[in-house]
């Protein structure tokens, strides 16, 4: 059987266009080969692998928070705005920063991770110290608090290619948290245990680098940061769930 075409047999006319569908297809073949090699671990955040030495992420996003009932009434029902950082250091190492904010009341933690992965799971340990500033200064109110916590956390991880889970723990140690009103001093208290928070983060890779993550977190905590002006009024425990969506800068 003869070949369709012969080199002599294509059509001068037709032959840049034959050369464009050639340089075209073998393009789209590549970046489809690039796509290919995308791997969920280095621009994951909450996954917990080893970010890349000296290496700076951001994200972005929104809290959702679900006071209980006794608690609905007072509580600020709003989106907080979280925002996180992470930033690689060498020998397993990174530093991970967060700051979540609803105007009346704010928190700014910092802290070392150290991690390790086998295949495709994934772990780290680290110690986040936290300060909690709120105020409310409306509607004849002058209150203040200012809040020390400890929040020692531990991540397990596990990843398919577009994909990452993450459960992480952390204890809720208060170190001191002080109240003032009106310019006085009304309450003050020192080293206690105040609970733990149980999360899990899906991790999903939207295109090209780009990463969105989901988040649903339970607080089972006696004294809520954000709802630091109760603190004094409830003395219980609670389950306080948070929804969480962020965008990878």
């Amino acid at each position: 059987m003869k070949p369709l075409f012969t080199p002599g047999s294509i059509p001068k006319s037709l032959l840049p266009m034959f050369i464009f569908l050639v340089v075209t297809g073998t393009s789209v073949a590549q970046k489809a080969d690039a796509a290919d090699t995308f791997d969920i671990t280095a621009p994951s955040m909450r996954f917990p692998h080893q970010y890349r030495q000296w290496g700076f992420q951001v994200a972005a996003g929104l809290l959702m928070v679900k006071p209980p009932m006794d608690l609905l009434e007072n509580a600020i029902q709003a989106p907080l705005v979280n925002i996180h950082m992470t930033f690689g250091l060498p020998w397993r190492l990174s530093l991970e920063g967060d700051v979540q904010t609803i105007v009346v009341s704010n928190q700014f933690s910092l802290g070392p991770r150290i991690g390790y992965g086998y295949r495709n799971f994934y772990f780290n340990a680290g110690w986040d110290v936290a300060w909690v500033y709120g105020q409310l200064r409306q509607i004849g109110f002058d209150n203040r608090a200012k809040v020390w916590l400890h929040y020692p956390n531990l991540s397990v991880g596990y990843k398919l290619k577009r994909m990452a889970f993450t459960l992480r723990g952390e204890a809720v140690f208060v170190a001191k948290l002080t109240e003032t009103s009106g310019g006085n001093e009304v309450s003050v208290s020192r080293n206690f245990y105040n609970g733990f928070t149980v999360g899990f983060y899906l991790e999903q890779r939207l295109w090209k680098n780009h990463v969105f993550i989901f988040g649903l977190k339970d607080n089972y905590e006696k004294y809520y940061w954000p709802t630091w002006m109760l603190f004094t009024t409830f003395n219980r425990y609670y389950h306080i769930p948070e929804l969480s969506f962020m965008w990878i800068l």
